[in-house]
This record gives C-alpha cells, sequence and structure tokens, in this order.
C-alpha cells in the first residue's frame, strides 16, 4: 500500500503538480462551458429550488408554533407528521453543513422543536399532530414511526453539534440526543430481543420489516457515536452492543447465495419472498451508520465482513434492479423483477447509499453507480423527463415528481418525504462532484477546489483490506 511519501519518487514537488492540475482543469472548464447550453441546471440552483419547495410546506399548527406538511394537496393534510419532519430536518442540516450556510437553521429547529414536543411521558414519539383536532396522535406503542423518526433526529443532531459553536448551539442538539436516548431506554427492554431482531408494532397485523430494524440500527449507531465523542462512555458502549447485535440480525436477512434470485438483497421480512428497492436502500443506510460510527467503541471492527457485503448489495441488488439509465426498479421476488413504478425516492436513497459505499470503498466503479441514478433523476432517462419540477405549475415548481408510473407516465404529485430525500440525494452528490456544478458562475473556485480534493485523496493513507 503506497504512501504520500511515495510521490518523491516521481520528483514532482507537489506545487507544480496543483499547478498542472490547475491548468488542465481551467482548459477543461473553458471547453466544456463552450459545450454547455443555456437551459442547463446546476446543481446548487437544484438543491436551492427543491429546498425553497418544502420551506413552502411550512404551517402554523399552533399559535406562533412552525411544522411541515406532507405537501400539496393531500388528502390527510391537516395531519403534520413527525417522520416529514424528520426528514426535513435531516435534509436542512445537511444544507446547512454542505453550503455552510445558516440561512435555513430557524426552520430546522422549528421541525425539531415540533418532533420534540411529539414525545409522550413514555418517552415514544406521536405519530401525527392533528390541527382540526388540536390534538396529537399515535403512541402507546414501539410502532415503525419510532425507529425512523429517532434515526433521522439522531443524524441530524449529530451533524448539527459537530458545527463550530457559534454557528449553532450546542447546548440544543444535546438536550435532543438526550430525548433520543430517553426513547430507547424506555423501549430496548421491551422491543429488542436476545438474537438482535426488535419487536415493533404497526397499525396493522404484519412481520416487523427489516427496514425499520435498519432505522434502529442506524439511531443505535448514532447516538453511541455521540456519547462516545461529548457524552457518557460507559453510555457509548451500551449502545454499541446493542447496535452490533441489531448489525448482526440484519446481515443474516441479507441473502448471500449467488445462485439464489435474491443474491445481494435484504428481504423485506422473514418470509424471505421479496426484496423491495426502498427497503434496501433505508437497511443499507442503517448499516453505513454502523460502518461510519462503531469504530469509536470497537477497537478492531470488522470492516471486511461489512465492505463484502457492499460489495454483494452494490453487485446483486442494485446493478440487477436499476436499467441502462440507472432508473430503480420497484421490486423482485422468486418470479420476476417488477421494473415500475421506478421512484423518485428510491433513487434518492441509492444516490445517498452509494456515495457512502463510494467514500468507504474507493474506485470510479461507484462513482459512476451514483452518478447514473443521480442522472436517472435529473432527466436522462428513457423518457427525458427531469423528475424534478423546475418548470411546471407554481404548486409543485421545485419539488419532485413521485416517479415514473410505466414507460409513458409520470406522476407528478409530490410530497415533503419525497423532495427532502431527494433535496438530500443532491447535496451527497454535490460533495463528491457529480456534474451538474455551475460552470459558468464558480470556474475559479470549482478549479482550485478540484486541485485541493485531488491532492487530499493522493496523499491520504487509505484503509488497508
Amino acid at each position: 500500500m503506497w504512501k504520500a511519501s511515495d510521490l518523491s519518487g516521481l520528483r514532482v514537488r507537489r506545487r507544480v503538480l496543483v499547478s498542472v492540475i490547475i491548468l488542465t482543469t481551467i482548459v477543461s472548464v473553458a471547453s466544456v462551458s463552450k459545450e454547455m447550453s443555456g437551459s442547463e441546471i446546476d446543481i446548487v440552483t437544484r438543491i436551492e429550488k427543491g429546498t425553497d419547495w418544502i420551506l413552502e410546506q411550512a404551517v402554523e399548527y399552533q399559535k406562533g408554533r412552525y411544522a411541515f406538511s406532507g405537501g400539496v394537496g393531500k388528502s390527510d393534510e391537516a395531519r403534520i407528521y413527525l417522520e416529514d419532519n424528520a426528514r426535513t430536518a435531516w435534509a436542512l442540516a445537511n444544507y446547512h453543513k454542505d453550503l455552510t450556510s445558516t440561512r435555513h437553521d430557524k426552520w430546522l429547529k422549528a421541525s425539531v422543536e415540533f418532533i420534540l414536543e411529539g414525545q409522550t411521558k413514555n418517552s415514544d414519539f406521536n405519530r401525527y399532530y392533528d390541527m382540526k383536532r388540536g390534538e396529537w396522535v399515535g403512541s402507546g406503542s414501539f410502532y415503525y414511526w419510532n425507529a425512523h423518526v429517532i434515526a433521522l433526529l439522531a443524524q441530524t443532531a449529530f451533524t448539527m453539534r459537530q458545527l463550530p459553536e457559534r454557528s449553532i448551539e450546542h447546548t440544543f442538539w444535546d438536550k435532543v440526543m438526550q430525548k433520543i436516548g430517553a426513547c430507547i431506554d424506555s423501549w430496548t427492554g421491551v422491543a429488542m430481543k436476545a438474537d438482535g431482531s426488535w419487536e415493533i408494532s404497526y397499525p396493522e397485523s404484519r412481520p416487523v420489516r427489516v427496514e425499520d430494524v435498519g432505522m434502529m440500527l442506524n439511531a443505535l449507531s448514532c447516538l453511541s457515536g455521540y456519547e462516545k465523542m461529548w457524552g457518557d462512555s460507559g453510555r457509548a458502549e451500551k449502545f454499541s452492543r446493542a447496535a452490533s447485535k441489531t448489525c448482526d440480525w440484519i446481515l443474516n436477512q441479507q441473502e448471500m447465495s449467488q445462485s439464489s434470485w435474491g443474491y445481494g438483497g435484504y428481504y423485506d421480512d422473514q418470509s424471505r419472498t421479496i426484496q423491495a428497492s426502498l427497503s434496501n436502500g433505508r437497511v443499507i443506510f442503517g448499516l453505513l451508520s454502523y460502518w461510519t460510527f462503531i469504530g469509536l467503541t470497537v477497537q478492531e471492527p470488522n470492516y471486511n465482513l461489512l465492505r463484502n457485503r457492499m460489495i454483494a448489495w452494490t453487485d446483486g441488488f442494485v446493478v440487477r434492479m436499476t436499467d441502462q439509465h440507472g432508473g430503480p426498479g420497484e421490486n423482485r421476488t422468486e418470479l420476476l423483477i417488477s421494473f415500475y413504478p421506478k421512484r423518485a425516492l428510491v433513487a434518492a436513497e441509492f444516490v445517498r447509499d452509494l456515495m457512502l459505499i463510494w467514500v468507504d470503498l474507493g474506485g470510479s466503479y461507484y462513482w459512476s453507480l451514483t452518478e447514473l441514478t443521480y442522472n436517472w433523476l435529473v432527466g436522462k432517462n428513457e423518457m427525458q423527463r427531469d423528475m424534478q419540477q423546475m418548470n411546471e405549475h407554481m404548486a409543485w415548481r421545485g419539488s419532485f415528481s413521485s416517479g415514473m408510473q410505466n414507460s409513458t407516465y409520470v406522476d407528478p404529485e409530490s410530497t415533503t418525504e419525497i423532495t427532502a430525500e431527494c433535496v438530500e440525494a443532491m447535496l451527497h452528490a454535490m460533495t463528491i462532484d457529480i456534474p451538474e456544478f455551475p460552470h459558468f458562475k464558480y470556474p475559479v473556485a470549482s478549479t482550485i477546489v478540484s486541485a485541493a480534493a485531488l491532492l487530499i485523496i493522493l496523499t491520504r493513507r487509505r484503509r488497508t483490506t
């Protein structure tokens, strides 16, 4: 494995290397700029327009208190869901981090305060607030939405807690993590089993979804990392042990037989009859969170096991479940693959997950897969249809459509969940230099950033396998 010092053998000084990169990139930018159509939309504009649409969904649910509704024209528009607000908060936290902007922090904080207000005396979370009836609804058991809310809330709080204190309130985010910890403390004894599985409740009778256990893994991993860095080491170890058990159970839900129709994918539940793309995306998000944080509490994590499982998932599930344009299929069973509907929500999950896998594994392969699905979202698909509605009716402008229902129809309806997750995916794509950057406005800045990024990559000591 080579080191940064090995560059000395090339007899090229770092300053010269930077100069060459800058000159090359300037020429490249000039060339690309000539070929670009004025109608192309850069990624920063997409992020801003998508965020603007989300902010338009803000409602005053009580006097002086604001939260985000589910979207335009929803039949249950009087219901303000905690999960929608958790996804909005996570998107706005990434907006702050990646664009280094406090512009939307008041809305970020408002959405989080709404969620905390929806926590019960038993520390679980209500499903929604009914504005017509003026009451909170959906609590009393460890329902599946608790896993999603605390996972997204934990990711949000951890992201914000890492930022310099001059730009955010550390005490506020510490309080958020304490509330998440209280939820897990209150329900672990009831809901978590010895084998790492979780007894999760649903409004209807159904088996526990692996997706929801994946979100619990996400929350446990993030909370253990928080406690290790800013809290109590004993609690960090406690949450880390729970995360490790949960991770082991989830890995057992992945099909690893290469002769099986389901190779690489995670089954939706223990019936092991179907693998859905949305469920897989969210399970992988949980595993990637575990991968990120486990090294803080475990001296020698089995990264090779996780790495091999990510490779199997990418090759066995993602590649087989996406079309030549990067469009994600809906699900697969032993009998068939259902490619429609191709949903923007699933594409956003894949973009984020593949980007994070690329960060850990490196190589052009995972970057290219990320780019392919990103391109499907922005119109390089079989219908040449942009999933972000940049020129549509005012009510939808900036939002992301539900997706392709079939080969001829795109459903224009959007929701806060869809658009928030797609904005999050755009922010992740931006951090690894997926195309559509604003070449005309920022050519010099992007050149310098590219040169610096390349040097960092060249001089970074990679993990040994």
